[in-house]
């Protein structure tokens, strides 16, 4: 999402301002699962699911960098990235991640408070593991 980063909050998702996305706005999720248990049968996500920017994924060249970046709390590679294309206006929350589980964080942090539609998440596209 274009100037996302300039205006995400400093602290976590969770605390930055609600607001609606851009018109043909992308994001990332990058999970260990090939069948992660947060994206719908309908191809969408449940509300509370985080992700990235494609902006931000684009420094993640493998699964263990994800674990790191985002600082997931499951230490298997997260070598499944999701594209999420959601609809104009979907409720979301930006931040930086916060260090936890062990790990550093510092990307870009998007939490879809209500989820999105169905037919907003396509993929996976496979990374290495390191």
């Amino acid at each position: 999402m274009r100037g996302l980063v300039q205006t995400a909050s400093t602290g976590p998702a969770a605390d930055g301002e609600p607001r609606g996305t851009a018109p043909g706005s992308v994001f990332m999720r990058f999970t260990a699962y090939l069948n992660d248990r947060r994206i719908t049968p309908e191809k969408g996500l449940l509300p509370g699911t985080y992700a990235t920017t494609e902006e931000d994924s684009r420094v993640v060249a493998t699964g263990e960098q994800a674990v790191e970046r985002y600082a997931l709390p499951n230490p298997m590679p997260a070598v499944y990235r999701f594209r999420i294309d959601p609809k104009p206006g979907t409720s979301h929350q930006a931040g930086v991640v916060q260090p936890a589980y062990g790990h550093v964080g510092g990307g870009v942090e998007v939490l879809f408070t209500a989820g999105t539609a169905g037919d907003t998440v396509s993929g996976p596209t496979v990374l290495p593991e390191a």
